[in-house]
C-alpha cells in the first residue's frame, strides 16, 4: 500500500539533504522561514505530511510508523542513501519513527517541541480538540491554537506572521488532524530510543506550553547521544518565533 506525499525541493542535487517534518494542522510551508538558508548548503527536502496540505491522508487508525513509512516511501525516487531529519512537534514525533524504522540512513536527527510518550492526561486533551474540530471545523482551532504555540508578546507583535500559522490550522483537513491526533495518542517510543546511536538535537522552548522543557529533557535523555538546546524566549513554534536563532542552531548542528 502507498499513499503519495507532495515534496518540495530546494538546493543543490550533489548537496548533502536534509529531510524537515512539520508540525500538525500546518504544511511544508511552515518551514519557509529556514528554507533559503539551509538551502545555501544542503539539498532540503520539505514533505507534506499524510492528511496535509496537498498530501493524501492515511487511513484511520494510522499510527506513527505509517507515517514513517509514507515519508520514507516518497523519499525513495531521490536516490537517497542517508540524509539527515528534524521535526518540530508532529513531525519530531514522525522524525523519531523514520529514526527507529532506517536508523542507518540518518546522518544527524533534530528533534524540536516533543516528547518520547503521549501520557493518559495529554490524550485527553488531545480527544477533545478532536471533538471540537470535528463538531466546529478547523476555524474553531485556530485561536487556541495559536494561543499555545506563541507568546502572547510574539502574538501581539506578529499579527501578520502568526495569521500566517493560523491559516494554515484553518485549511488543514479535520480528517487530516483527526488522524494525526490518533497517532499522536499513541506515540510511545520510550523503550525504543536508546537504540539509536546517530548525533541528535533536541530543542525546547522555554515558554512551550504544549511540550514542557521538561518533557523534552526527558526525551534528550532517553537517546545516547542527544544534546538539548533551550530557546529562551519562545514557546512552542520557537522555528518561526526565534527562527534566526533556530535556523542558525539547527545549521550548525547539520553542517558536514
Amino acid at each position: 500500500m502507498s499513499w503519495p506525499l507532495h515534496l518540495d525541493v530546494f538546493g543543490a542535487e550533489s548537496a548533502p539533504a536534509v529531510v524537515l517534518l512539520h508540525p500538525i494542522a500546518t504544511r511544508a510551508e511552515a518551514w519557509r522561514l529556514q528554507i533559503p538558508v539551509l538551502a545555501r548548503r544542503f539539498r532540503v527536502i520539505v514533505p507534506d505530511l499524510p492528511g496535509h496540505g496537498r498530501s493524501a491522508a492515511l487511513p484511520p487508525g494510522a499510527a506513527l510508523h505509517d507515517y514513517a513509512a509514507a515519508v520514507l516511501l516518497a523519499l525513495e525516487p531521490l536516490g537517497l542513501r542517508e540524509f539527515s531529519l528534524a521535526g518540530l512537534s508532529f513531525g519530531g514525533m514522525v522524525a523519531q519513527a523514520m529514526a527507529l524504522a532506517a536508523p542507518s540512513r540518518i546522518r544527524r536527527l533534530v528533534l524540536a517541541h516533543c516528547g518520547a510518550v503521549t501520557p493518559a492526561p495529554v490524550r485527553a486533551v488531545w480527544q477533545q480538540r478532536v471533538a471540537d474540530a470535528q463538531a466546529g471545523g478547523m476555524a474553531q482551532q485556530v485561536r487556541p491554537t495559536l494561543d499555545r504555540w506563541f507568546t502572547p508578546d510574539f502574538l501581539a507583535r506578529a499579527p501578520a506572521t502568526t495569521d500566517w500559522i493560523g491559516r494554515m490550522v484553518a485549511d488543514t483537513s479535520v480528517t487530516g488532524y483527526t488522524t494525526a491526533v490518533h497517532a499522536i495518542c499513541g506515540l510511545d517510543h520510550i523503550a525504543s530510543l536508546g537504540r539509536l546511536e546517530m548525533p541528535t538535537l533536541v530543542i525546547a522552548g522555554q515558554q512551550d506550553r504544549a511540550v514542557s522543557p521538561a518533557v523534552s529533557q526527558a526525551l534528550a535523555a532517553c537517546i545516547q547521544h542527544a544534546e538539548l538546546r533551550l530557546m529562551a524566549d519562545a514557546a512552542h513554534m520557537s522555528h518561526v518565533e526565534q527562527a534566526a536563532t533556530f535556523t542558525e542552531t539547527v545549521d550548525a548542528f547539520l553542517s558536514p
